[in-house]
């Protein structure tokens, strides 16, 4: 009994088991399976979701890099062509600045100047701004003297200079207070810079300097500024150029004079370094020499008054320093017997003799090659030295200047292009170089008369080929070899 009781309570047991099992089951197949494939097909939606979003972003990343690499491209293309046109600025600008530095030479255009005070002030302002942005880029660590910013402030500091070289520019500019802001920061810049790559750009800002210290107003700014008179100072020294140190003397002696003269204390007689100007009058420099002596001498007559008057005189007449260079007296001029000059063919003449005709028939291939191998000769020379230049490089306009001015009998030509289509095309050697043609010998011994002004011409000579525009050889060799070419030469499209 006690044993079928036993397996009556785990029989029981084990359908309580059972029982809980198929729960369990059944919360397993009803619940936890359906929550989990529900979150992994979330989980899968996502997954597709971010892939979507990663190729997205490749995607965006790609045009991204596109972008920037047009960017670049278009930046460093526009960098280039910032660069050209700023070579062709600050060109034009370096003529325009020759130019005017010329022209102020002339008194009349001066006093045209000074009564077009609205024109001059703009003037004045401009070069002020060219100059100070100038000496603000390269603080004292100057460029090259040949490059194309140097020679263009030197031309604007030249014009100036030439300006305040005459009463009414110095007037005009005494009135202005950027004519003494700009001399005081030229010369508060002056122990900044090397005599041996600024030897123009001191000796110009110095001779602008003493121009405008002509004024007693500004020469007593100058005394009055411990500053000014120290930079000024500093300039006097033997080890550099003798124009440099020359306008620094004259300007230390126009100093003087006014100081001692109008008796106003100044430190300045117990500053300058007397025994370097005594030293100065050993100099090789005549002109160097002369102004070292006469301001020895007026310190000599400011001890001894009784000379004190003769000196004055002496300053009163003496001339304006207008220029980079002291006035040189004039020459004298010799009249010359008139000479009975010897009569010239006339055109006609000359065409009668036939001086300058080639016979067609006479003239073969052959005989022009030892004539094309002297002038190969000749024409490599221009080249020797350098290499063919690059349109950036400074050597270029010289070159090309002399390929302008160059003779060109016996060189092997090609003819590019030409508004003749029949000669286009045709190569041979130059026999003969007129004003306007070229007359060629080709292989075919055939003489042929190519016009210049309309044809483009191709030439050889051994490893180096140029390219000429005929227009820019119209003249005769003789006349072309001596002529001024023109730096800006725009060529045909």
């Amino acid at each position: 009994m006690q044993e079928l009781q036993q397996e009556c309570t785990n029989t029981e047991t084990l359908m309580g088991v059972l029982h809980q099992h198929r729960a369990l089951e059944n919360f397993l197949m009803k619940k936890c399976i359906p929550f989990l494939e529900n979150k992994l097909e979330t989980a899968e939606k996502d997954a597709l979701r971010w892939q979507e979003r990663a190729m997205k972003a490749e995607n965006r990343i790609e045009y991204l890099e596109r972008q920037l690499l047009e960017k670049e491209k278009l930046a460093n293309h526009q960098k280039s062509v910032n660069d050209v046109q700023y070579q062709i600025m600050m060109k034009t600008g370096t003529v325009m600045g020759e130019v005017v530095w010329k022209a102020f030479k002339s008194h009349a255009t001066v006093k045209m100047l000074v009564d077009a005070e609205e024109t001059m002030d703009k003037y004045c302002a401009l070069s002020q701004g060219f100059v100070e942005s100038f000496l603000g880029t390269y603080n004292g660590c100057m460029p090259s003297q040949k490059s194309l910013e140097h020679v263009f402030v030197i031309s604007i500091l030249g014009a100036l200079t030439n300006f305040a070289a005459f009463n009414e520019g110095r007037a005009f500019l005494t009135k202005r207070q950027s004519g003494l802001l700009l001399m005081e920061r030229l010369l508060q810049d002056q122990a900044k810079w090397s005599v041996n790559h600024c030897r123009n750009m001191k000796r110009m800002s110095l001779t602008f300097v003493y121009n405008f210290s002509l004024v007693d107003n500004v020469a007593y700014f100058l005394l009055s500024d411990e500053k000014l008179l120290n930079a000024v100072l500093a300039c006097v020294r033997l080890n550099d150029s003798s124009d440099v140190v020359g306008v620094a003397v004259a300007i230390v002696y126009r100093l003087l004079t006014v100081s001692l003269s109008a008796g106003i204390p100044s430190a300045l007689p117990e500053k300058i370094p007397w025994s370097m100007v005594k030293a100065m009058t050993a100099s090789s420099d005549g002109k160097l020499v002369e102004i070292a002596k006469t301001k020895l001498n007026y310190m000599t007559s400011f001890v001894n008054p009784e000379r004190h008057n003769e000196i004055q005189r002496s300053l009163s007449a003496a001339k304006v320093y207008e220029s980079l260079e002291y006035r040189k007296p004039a020459r004298k001029r010799i009249v010359a017997e008139p000479v009975k000059q010897k009569r010239k063919l006339s055109r006609r003449e000359v065409k009668e003799l036939g001086l300058y005709a080639l016979p067609s028939d006479t003239v073969q291939y052959k005989d022009a090659v030892p004539l094309h191998r002297l002038w190969c000769g000749y024409f490599s020379k221009f080249f020797q030295s350098q290499g063919t230049p690059d349109v950036t490089d400074s050597s270029y306009n010289m070159i090309v200047a002399s390929l302008l001015k160059a003779d060109y009998h016996g060189a092997k030509v090609t003819v590019v292009r030409s508004k003749q289509p029949s000669v286009v095309g045709v190569k041979g050697i130059v026999v003969l170089d007129t004003k306007g043609t070229f007359k060629i010998v080709s292989k075919d011994n055939r003489l042929r008369t190519i016009p210049k002004n309309d044809s483009v011409f191709e030439i050889q000579s051994r490893e180096n080929v140029v390219t000429l525009f005929g227009k820019h050889l119209n003249a005769r060799p003789a006349e072309r070899s001596v002529r001024k070419i023109k730096v800006f030469s725009l060529p045909d499209l």
